[in-house]
């Protein structure tokens, strides 16, 4: 049997000749290549001159794409909270991202204008090239263009803390900051209509129903008032027929002044009755509100101490830092029930006063003119309901429906009030952790990269072009040409080192 030590160095040996032969081709490929470019180097500097020339215009006029990122954060609040279910920012994306919402974007930002003026000049080349092609493009056509642009250029989204995210990228700056704040302002006035319309939407119904309860005391009042005049008619009527000497035309004017005086002064009477129950009842709101105020501004006191021990040992970013500043902010939000207090305290003080300044003068108006539908009942209406002729039917009837327009009149305050503390808690829920700001740089393109694209590229142009000239010439140098061919190798002549050949 043959040995087997002997086969393995045969084929070790074959390997090493093999991998030998490998490496004798790569460096005979490389000795042509530098054959081809010594004599060419001009062509290779022409080349590498106009590739980097080209580089740098097409860095010129590529257009750029500028990007800008605003960031919103949303607080809870317990005044809005109680009427919107979940995270304000939950539905964000798909309100700012409705087809309805950004043909109004390209609307508010006057965005076509925009878009004509700013484009880059290559993009401008693009549109004239397409419009002469397939004719020009109406407005309805630029809004159309711009909404699909918005599309994929508008990116909304949340953040690692759950804030709502806004970017825009552009051909511009000017106009990605323009657009990003467009958009988030757009959805803070979706979300104030949102929130707030419960409460515009109570008051509405309230001075619907106080209006019409109006109208039905008021023509109660008319009723009442024609039936004292026919009584009063009667009575006259009735004296002149007695021969106990009717009133003339100048004493009757001081009958009815001496009986309007009268009724006054019963009315003044009822109002200093009811003067002390008000008083009584303004004394303990007061010291309800007291209470609520003390409690309010301890809790206050209490977050801000808690807020300067952490900067003691935390930097003011700090996410513990942070979270205390939004408690405080929260704490130092007026609460409903307080806002709420607060204006019945204010409604009941004004009320007394009223009073207080009817009874001195003795009249019996309430409240002066209409001004509204939730306004005071003009003197007449109390007169009515303190004569002692009045059809105890129909004055039990006018006293339920004002008895019920107080009510609502008290409702409409306690509504107002309810409005206002939700338009001054939706100011404090939102709030912008990062403005919509022009960039300075440009995102897209990156500079590095297309210098350095382009320059490869023109290396690798200026290196490719002299050795293809030298394989046009068709002269045989080395040995892995003539293998190409086919040919039998006879011999290899090795000249000279020296030689010019």
């Amino acid at each position: 049997m043959p040995d087997d030590g002997r086969d393995d160095d045969t084929n070790e040996a074959g390997a090493g000749q093999g991998s030998g032969v490998q490496l004798e081709i790569v460096r005979s490929y490389l000795a042509f290549a530098g054959r081809a470019i010594r004599p060419r180097w001009l062509w290779v500097a022409s080349v590498l001159l106009v590739g980097l020339s080209l580089t740098i215009a097409v860095l010129k006029a590529a257009p750029r794409t500028y990007s800008c990122t605003t960031v919103l954060m949303a607080l809870s609040n317990p005044v809005l909270d109680q009427n919107n279910g979940g995270s304000p920012l939950a539905n964000a994306p798909t309100l700012i991202m409705r087809q309805e919402n950004l043909q109004q974007l390209v609307r508010d930002t006057g965005l076509v204008q925009k878009f004509e003026q700013r484009r880059p000049a290559l993009l401008k080349l693009k549109d004239r090239l397409m419009q002469r092609l397939f004719g020009q493009w109406s407005l309805e056509t630029k809004e159309a263009i711009l909404v699909g642009t918005l599309q994929s250029k508008l990116a909304v989204g949340s953040d690692a803390a759950g804030n709502l995210t806004i970017s825009v990228d552009w051909t511009d700056g000017k106009t990605a900051a323009e657009v990003a704040e467009a958009a988030r302002e757009g959805f803070l006035r979706g979300r104030h209509s949102a929130e707030i319309s419960a409460f515009e939407a109570k008051m509405s119904i309230l001075d619907e129903h106080a209006s019409k309860l109006r109208s039905e005391v008021e023509t109660l009042a008319q009723q009442i008032n024609a039936a004292h005049e026919e009584k009063a008619a009667q009575v006259t009527k009735a004296a002149g027929a007695a021969g106990a000497g009717a009133p003339t035309g100048s004493t009757l004017p001081a009958l009815r002044a001496a009986a309007r005086r009268a009724t006054n002064s019963n009315v003044g009477a009822s109002l200093n009755a009811e003067l002390p129950e008000r008083k009584a009842k303004l004394a303990e709101l007061k010291q309800q509100l007291s209470v609520l105020e003390s409690e309010r501004e301890k809790r206050i006191r209490d977050e801000q101490a808690k807020l300067a021990e952490m900067q003691l040992h935390l930097t003011p970013s700090h996410p513990q830092v942070v979270t205390q500043q939004e408690r405080i902010a929260l704490a130092s939000q007026v609460p409903s029930d307080l806002a709420l207090l607060r204006g019945e305290v204010a409604d009941l003080e004004g009320t007394i006063k009223q009073r207080e300044a009817l009874a001195a003068h003795g009249t019996a108006g309430v409240g002066g003119p209409s001004a509204g539908p939730a306004a005071a009942l003009p003197p007449e209406i109390i007169q009515a309901l303190e004569s002692d002729t009045t059809d105890p039917a129909l004055s039990a009837q006018i006293s339920g429906a004002v008895v019920r327009y107080g009510s609502l009149r008290d409702d409409i305050r306690a509504g107002r009030m309810q409005l206002d503390t939700a338009q001054a808690a939706f100011d404090h829920r939102y709030q912008i952790v990062i403005p919509a700001e022009v960039p300075d740089t440009a995102t897209k393109p990156k500079p590095a990269m297309i210098v350095g694209a382009g320059l490869l590229i023109s290396l690798l142009i200026s290196l490719l072009l002299p050795i293809l000239a030298e394989l046009r010439r068709g002269v045989i140098i080395e040995r892995w040409q003539v293998q190409q061919l086919q040919l039998p190798v006879l011999a290899e002549l090795k000249l000279p080192p020296h030689s010019s050949d």
